[in-house]
């Protein structure tokens, strides 16, 4: 497997740090993952997916958000609109790279900024594959997520950030951007979540117009890092993804 370090520039002139895993050369398939809130392109999950994404005949595209991972910045004034700017902009770099059919694959918040994005441009993309998503952000909000630290900054989860993300998520309307989406779609979820409740798999199926597969794992957890839960997500999205091959 190849894997070619790259980086693009985002809206706001920042270059965002990218990497590209292929087989022998680049193909007209690619997925393009969105990693998660406050992780990176380096995330243990896509990292570990990454040779059977490639084996699966697919190119895939990773990168770190605005003000996340190896980007420029500071992740105090990190954004879900910017990240969807960023993914947009992702798309039209993967397009020049020669990647004709792009499947959207999104973990955790990652899924709402592959949703967001489909919900702008729904005939872009052949598929969206969705882990863990919520479709309400303000459900991260949660007693005890989110303390005060004054001078207008909250800490989410021990990440210090602007009060302006919390206003932000607060009116995002993800359920109406899910309502858009006709792509087939790929949801997987665990049982055991406890940060995005499985109330937010069951309302997603439920919004979209299109085609969709639900897959639950029973014993996972949010972050789906355990090798069984891994085993089963690397099955399902090949199994998935072989179905765009025929």
């Amino acid at each position: 497997m190849i894997i070619e370090e790259f980086a693009f520039t985002n809206s706001t002139g920042l270059d965002l740090p990218s990497r590209l895993y292929y087989k022998d050369e680049i193909g007209k398939r690619g997925v393009l993952f969105s990693h998660g809130l406050f992780s990176s392109k380096d995330g243990y999950k896509i990292t570990n997916m990454a040779e059977d994404i490639v084996n699966a005949g697919y190119t895939l595209m990773t990168f770190d958000f605005t003000f996340s991972g190896e980007s420029p910045g500071d992740i105090a004034d990190i954004s879900i609109l910017q990240e969807v700017d960023d993914l947009l902009r992702g798309v039209e770099v993967f397009k020049k790279k020669g990647i004709e059919k792009i499947h959207l694959l999104g973990s955790s918040m990652g899924g709402v900024v592959s949703i967001l994005a489909a919900s702008r441009g729904n005939t872009l993309f052949e598929s969206l594959i969705l882990i863990a998503t919520p479709v309400y952000l303000t459900g991260l909000l949660r007693e005890g997520a989110v303390q005060e630290k004054g001078n207008d900054m909250v800490s989410i989860s021990g990440v210090d950030v602007k009060k302006s993300f919390i206003h932000e998520l607060k009116n995002l309307d993800i359920a109406a951007a899910a309502e858009k989406i006709t792509a087939p779609v790929l949801i997987i979820h665990g049982m055991l979540d406890n940060i995005v409740s499985i109330e937010n798999f069951e309302v997603l199926k439920g919004l979209l117009k299109g085609p969709f597969e639900p897959v639950l794992i029973a014993d996972g957890d949010h972050n789906l890092t355990g090798e069984s839960h891994l085993s089963i997500i690397r099955e399902r999205i090949n199994n998935w993804l072989g179905k765009f091959t025929v």
